[in-house]
């Protein structure tokens, strides 16, 4: 392509990102600003939700990363919430557990176990160091855990599993251990599709042994350790699930983490859960042609749930590129971001139910809005496709709201 073509299509591509975000921008006049909260450690949310999902514009962001901080730390001490529970995987955030209750290692390593290059940051470490500095002196069943709801991975499910059955289960192990070897993070993009569909009948299977074999391995290792051992077997017939066809990826991945969160709900104490990702996961309407996370939950949970947005004015972040990470910039003012100007700080809460008899702000909420929509890796040929238009009240009960955000702290070496 020559380079008069290239300038022409950027050009092009240019102005209609000035469309984008001028059709983001929405207006509303007699705004009252006493209305939100620039002091985050203040939110709390009704006695009847089980579940808070914070969500992300992008997973590349500090505020964000403080942010959800900030928000579990209150929730913890306004909602005596105790789980915090990551776009991560099921059986990698079993280690990251391990240490913020006293396991070896340091914060950083634990950030490296989650097994997503974008959360090995000094942010995330600031949050596994407080977990593990809490649990130090919490009280008996006070203790805060760390979980996952992903399945992307395999081969931390598989290590949890196939230990607890090599001390419980023999037998098992033997079986399952040479079946299961085929699956492995190294070699999971040049899997074959029969493969992994041979994967979830024989996960469906050793899931069949282990419930036939149930009492004698609770005997061995405990009911819990049953528990979280079982749900990595069905982890890895999550990951075949998802990994044998690209079609169906995304919604098959959501609707497996909703299964997740289901399951933290049916083995936890009945404390509240919080559950962070990308906004596109977390709000309770869809943004893409499938059913997300957050509308699974909203429809099962009813007032149960509780999604928390986020969203800013100018987005500096860092985009990833295999292993290495650019700084990008994506500029997307709207009716909501642009009130940052009014606080004059760098980030307001705003609880939709609060303000829900303010014609002003209702004049926002019941509009359409383009909110900046970032995933771990955005070429910059395709910024204008980097918002998404939604009707905030339909797809959150609050948002978090920035007018700056700037890049992670990575820490990446060894």
């Amino acid at each position: 392509m020559g380079i008069k073509m290239k300038k022409k299509i950027n050009n092009i591509l240019a102005f209609f990102c000035c469309i984008t975000m001028l059709v983001g921008c929405g207006s509303a006049e007699n705004i009252d600003m006493e209305m939100t909260d620039t002091d985050l450690s203040g939110i709390t949310v009704p006695e009847q939700v089980q579940v808070v999902g914070l969500g992300e514009a992008s997973h590349g962001v500090k505020e964000y990363q403080e942010m959800k901080a900030e928000v579990f730390q209150a929730l913890v001490q306004n909602n005596g919430c105790r789980s915090f529970i990551i776009e991560g995987d099921f059986g990698s955030a079993i280690k990251v557990d391990e240490y913020i209750h006293g396991g070896e290692g340091t914060a950083k390593e634990a950030t490296a176990k989650i097994g997503f290059t974008i959360y090995r940051t000094k942010e995330m470490e600031a949050l596994l160091s407080w977990m593990r500095s809490y649990n130090e002196t919490a009280e008996e069943g006070q203790d805060l855990h760390f979980y996952g709801m992903d399945m992307q991975w395999a081969d931390d499910s598989k290590e949890y599993l196939f230990q607890v059955l090599d001390q419980a289960a023999p037998d098992l192990n033997d079986k399952y251990k040479d079946i299961f070897s085929f699956l492995n993070d190294e070699d999971m993009f040049d899997i074959d599709e029969n493969a992994f569909l041979q994967g979830m009948t024989d996960a469906e299977a050793l899931l069949a042994d282990m419930d036939r074999a149930r009492e004698s391995i609770v005997k061995v290792c405990g009911e819990e350790t049953f528990d979280f051992a079982r749900e990595c077997a069905y982890s890895l017939y999550e990951c075949c699930d998802i990994r044998k066809s690209d079609m169906k990826y995304n919604a098959v991945r959501d609707s497996h983490m909703a299964e997740k969160v289901q399951w933290y709900i049916d083995h936890g104490d009945g404390s509240l859960l919080f559950i962070n990702g990308h906004n596109g996961h977390v709000g309770k309407t869809s943004v893409a042609a499938y059913e997300c996370l957050g509308k699974i939950l909203a429809d099962k949970l009813g007032e149960g749930y509780f999604a928390i947005g986020t969203d800013a004015r100018t987005t500096t972040f860092n985009s990833q590129n295999d292993f290495d990470f650019d700084v990008k910039t994506v500029e997307n003012e709207n009716a909501l971001n642009k009130l940052t100007e009014e606080i004059g700080g760098t980030c307001y809460y705003i609880d939709f139910d609060k303000v829900s008899g303010d014609d002003g702000w209702n004049e926002i909420l019941s509009g359409k809005l383009r909110l900046t929509t970032l995933n771990v890796s955005v070429p910059v040929t395709t910024a204008i496709f980097c918002t998404s238009e939604i009707m905030l009240e339909e797809s959150f009960d609050g948002m978090i709201v920035f007018d700056e955000v700037s890049p992670t702290t990575l820490d990446l070496g060894e």
